[in-house]
């Protein structure tokens, strides 16, 4: 092999895609390490399997969560930068908002670094729920940032916004059904304060992508155009048009095209333009979520992906709005985004270990040792067919063995032939299609048959961790998420493999990577070496992953550290929150730990009295039923 065609990290970074998908975060170092930039290229990066490690000696278990505060910021700083950039293009006569939706990812270290971020941004907090109000509340401080209500709202919902009046908090109610209207007025007329309220109105135009339902005329959530009239000559009716302070539509999460974009935008710039006439004082154009993130870096209008850059999201944004304006010579509103996806996707990455290997299909035999000890005629010619391969003839090959191996499986379900030659015909048969694959390289043209092979003959990893609960939407919807070896990138990965989770269900699985041209059904690995432990990384995990993992299994929250690195490299653990215990875990399903212990304590004594178990063995068994309690749900490599 000639130096050139020696493996290296360069190699694992095209294989992996890396450059594609990592927004620039993420890289790879000629130890085969995954390298993290969270203040971008332009400044130090730090190494993500030392920091696993270091995780380690600090006795945190697998699997864990990394957050980088860092990439959270710059996030920020990289969608405000494209809005001032366009705004200044286009001599925008107005100003810019953005504002984080809390049900992205609701964690109370990643809102405070969002809310303390420059404060000349006035990053502004968005609700959808009563409990997440009251955490915006104790956490927002800057009174200069919004803080948006949005969803369904009952007499308490509104209460709670209209107090936070009160203290100078820049608070928008935003009207999702009518009847909401009329409950504001009469509170904020008993509280003796100015109501701020906005409209959220259903659009006709539609977005795209995997939430395009979000929109269009059978969206769940919105005005219709007949509601937004009668809330404001309702409002007019009062005396209070000057409360009408926003227009909000939504077209649904990760845009993968924008030019569904444009066109609603155009729709709500004439609602807008046109109530501006009837309540002067509106001033706000709220575009919504839909900024979106490019999972599998093939910059296409696929689900997974987005055919756009943040800075031509921005431009797009600004011009249309500011072309409506123009043309009608209306005041331009100052535009709010609520881009979760996009603000906190990168900054998480979950890393976990692989714990063994299960479904391998044997790679190599000998089939003329396998000819003398059959009798079988067609295990005889299964392994005469792996001695007669060639390029030329593997398409051919590979009919016969389908054919003959179906055959020795219906004389072996018949009592026909022996369980060792059943075994023997497992070898041969998927050692042949392994060879099968490697001649296969030879041809310029590969038939289809075979060039599906590769995705059945994968191995599965066994990894420590829990689909359900640290990537849920990857079971859910199918959402793509980067996974990658952390180390060991300047060899070569030769295995191909699909990755299991630890709980019992079948569908614990990931069998779909990421990949610039299409899917991919498995993913390029190294061998397990004995005693050396081997990671994973899951990458882009920031956005609602956490809030919306289950307790399947009751396997519980991962532990989670929260990660600060200063320009000049240094790292440090600013946090670490600890995740479930097994006694936390069994609480959220109503078992009480004083309860199952006592009745474990009283099932020990029974076999004490009946001479089971010694009284010494008693005290041990209870003891270690009663130290589990506090132990992870996540198995222990040690």
């Amino acid at each position: 092999m000639t130096e050139l065609e020696k493996w290296n990290s360069q190699r694992s970074e095209n294989l992996y895609e890396i450059k594609n998908w990592g927004a620039g975060y993420f890289g790879i170092n000629q130890e085969g390490h995954v390298l993290v930039y969270p203040h971008g290229q332009t400044y130090p990066a730090v190494d993500l399997y030392d920091i696993v490690q270091s995780a380690i000696e600090r006795e945190i278990q697998l699997p864990i969560l990394l957050r980088f505060n860092d990439i959270l910021r710059h996030r920020i700083q990289v969608i405000q930068a494209a809005f001032k950039n366009a705004i200044a293009e286009y001599e925008y006569q107005s100003s810019f908002f953005h504002v984080y939706p809390l049900k992205v990812n609701q964690q109370a270290g990643i809102v405070k670094v969002i809310s303390q971020v420059d404060q000349d941004f006035n990053i502004g907090l968005e609700v959808g729920s009563k409990t997440e109000l009251l955490a915006a509340m104790g956490v927002q401080e800057n009174k200069n940032a919004l803080l948006l209500c949005n969803g369904y709202k009952d007499r308490e919902f509104i209460e709670l916004a209209l107090i936070s009046c009160k203290l100078c908090r820049r608070v928008i109610l935003i009207v999702e059904k009518l009847s909401e209207l009329k409950q504001i007025l009469e509170l904020a007329n008993d509280l003796k304060v100015t109501p701020e309220i906005g409209f959220r109105i259903r659009i006709s135009g539609k977005g795209s992508g995997r939430w395009v339902k979000s929109g269009g005329d059978r969206a769940k959530f919105g005005l219709t155009i007949n509601e937004v009239l009668w809330g404001v000559e309702e409002l007019e009716h009062c005396g209070m048009q000057s409360a009408l302070k926003l227009i909000h539509f939504h077209l649904g999460s990760q845009l993968t095209t924008i030019s569904n974009l444009r066109v609603a935008l155009k729709e709500a710039m004439q609602i807008y333009v046109q109530l501006k006439k009837r309540c002067v004082e509106l001033s706000f154009l709220d575009i919504g979520g839909g900024l979106g993130v490019d999972y599998d870096g093939s910059k296409t209008n696929f689900e997974s992906s987005m055919n756009y850059t943040t800075e031509e999201y921005a431009r797009d944004v600004v011009w249309t709005i500011d072309e409506v304006c123009r043309s009608s010579q209306t005041n331009p509103p100052h535009i709010i985004i609520e881009s979760g996806r996009a603000t906190v996707a990168y900054h998480s990455v979950l890393i976990f270990n692989v714990l063994g290997i299960a479904n391998t299909f044997p790679t190599v035999c000998n089939p003329q040792e396998i000819i003398a000890k059959t009798k079988n005629h067609n295990l005889k010619e299964l392994s005469e067919l792996f001695l007669g391969l060639t390029p030329k003839n593997c398409q051919e090959t590979l009919n016969d063995a389908l054919e003959l191996r179906s055959e020795i499986m219906q004389q072996f379900n018949m009592g026909l032939i022996s369980i060792e030659d059943r075994a023997r015909t497992d070898q041969c048969f998927w050692s042949l299609l392994h060879a099968i694959t490697e001649v296969a390289k030879k041809l310029n043209f590969v038939p289809e048959d075979i060039q599906e092979l590769p995705s059945l003959l994968t191995d599965t990893y066994f990894c420590n961790f829990s689909v359900f609960q640290s990537i849920a939407d990857s079971w859910a919807i199918k959402q793509l998420f980067p996974v990658i070896p952390i180390h060991r990138l300047n060899e070569e990965p030769l295995k191909k493999v699909t990755l299991a989770d630890i709980t019992c269900d079948s569908d614990g699985k990931i069998d779909r990577f990421v990949d610039v041209r299409d899917v991919k059904s498995y993913l390029p690995v190294h061998e397990l070496r004995a005693n050396d432990p081997y990671y994973l990384g899951a990458f882009l995990v920031g956005a609602y992953q956490e809030t919306l993992g289950d307790l399947h299994n009751l396997f519980g929250d991962t532990n989670a550290i929260h990660i600060e690195v200063t320009p000049a490299g240094r790292v440090d653990i600013v946090n670490v929150v600890n995740g479930d215990t097994m006694r936390e875990v069994l609480r959220y399903v109503q078992y009480d730990k004083e309860i199952l212990c006592s009745r474990w304590r009283s099932a020990i004594e029974q076999a004490v009295s009946e001479k089971k178990i010694t009284a010494i063995e008693s005290a041990q068994i209870f003891k270690i039923y009663h130290q589990a309690f506090e132990h992870s749900t996540y198995l222990n490599s040690k």
